[in-house]
């Protein structure tokens, strides 16, 4: 798929076409946002969408992506792959999660990777709107698992910006590069409710 975007690299992961990309923009332009930045020029990443503290950003996030034709997978129950619901899901990026007892999530995403040529998972580290202390640590280790970088992609909400922010270095501590993360963007952005943030 060839098009001029600014907002994707050559690797970028895509999806979609003209009319979705129209779909996307009007949404984003409707609820007063906007995309800024630029995605990673890797095939295959993890991305993590922060500060989380309101659906309003994540259906910012959907919205962005969808105008933007980037093509990211989300993680969601196996049980919801189900006929008619199943092909819909997987259409616009859902991957189905084994969470039985005894699965590897872990193991099942890094298969998911070593499948794909290009892919980009996405994950909230926080797991919750909700004020955390710390991040959950499964996005680092699928990335560590998967050996693909971690990228940024920031919630401004004073702005009502989604901005691709930026590749974030890796230590090989899973505890210290959590806490390295969070420390930026808490230094860095504000979500739609700070409340829930800080």
């Amino acid at each position: 798929m060839k098009y001029d975007n600014p907002h994707m690299s050559e690797h970028s992961p895509r999806m979609g076409n003209a009319f979705t990309r129209a779909i996307g923009s009007l949404g984003l332009k409707l609820i007063g946002w906007e995309l800024k930045g630029r995605m990673p020029d890797a095939p295959k990443f993890v991305i993590i969408g922060v500060p989380h503290t309101s659906n309003w950003d994540a259906v910012a996030a959907s919205l962005a992506m969808l105008a933007s034709g980037f093509k990211y997978t989300f993680l969601i129950k196996k049980e919801w792959f189900f006929w008619p619901l199943g092909p819909l899901i997987r259409a616009i990026g859902g991957f189905p999660v084994d969470r039985s007892k005894g699965a590897n999530v872990v193991r099942q995403l890094e298969r998911f990777f070593e499948t794909e040529d290009r892919v980009c998972v996405g994950f909230p580290p926080e797991g919750t709107r909700s004020k955390v202390d710390r991040y959950k640590t499964g996005f680092l280790r699928v990335a560590y698992a998967a050996n693909v970088p971690v990228f940024i992609c920031a919630f401004d909400g004073p702005n009502k910006h989604v901005v691709l922010d930026r590749e974030f270095p890796l230590t090989g501590d899973m505890a210290a590069d959590a806490k390295a993360i969070k420390d930026y963007v808490d230094a860095t952005w504000v979500g739609v409710r700070p409340e829930n943030q800080f």
